[in-house]
């Protein structure tokens, strides 16, 4: 039972391993510097999107 145990905790900590090292790499990347532009695009495309269907 403790094998299953040992199993689960090791796959939980290098997935969590894995999720901080993706975020460390979108923060030295740049993904996050500007998210008001990315706002504004989102609301742009839903805009446009609502005008071609009338």
């Amino acid at each position: 039972m403790i094998e299953v145990t040992m199993i689960q905790f090791f796959v939980a900590l290098f997935m969590s391993l894995g999720a901080v090292c993706i975020f460390i790499w979108a923060v030295l990347s740049g993904l996050f510097t500007d998210v008001e532009e990315i706002k504004l695009r989102a609301y742009q495309a839903e805009v446009n999107s609502d005008d071609s269907k009338k």
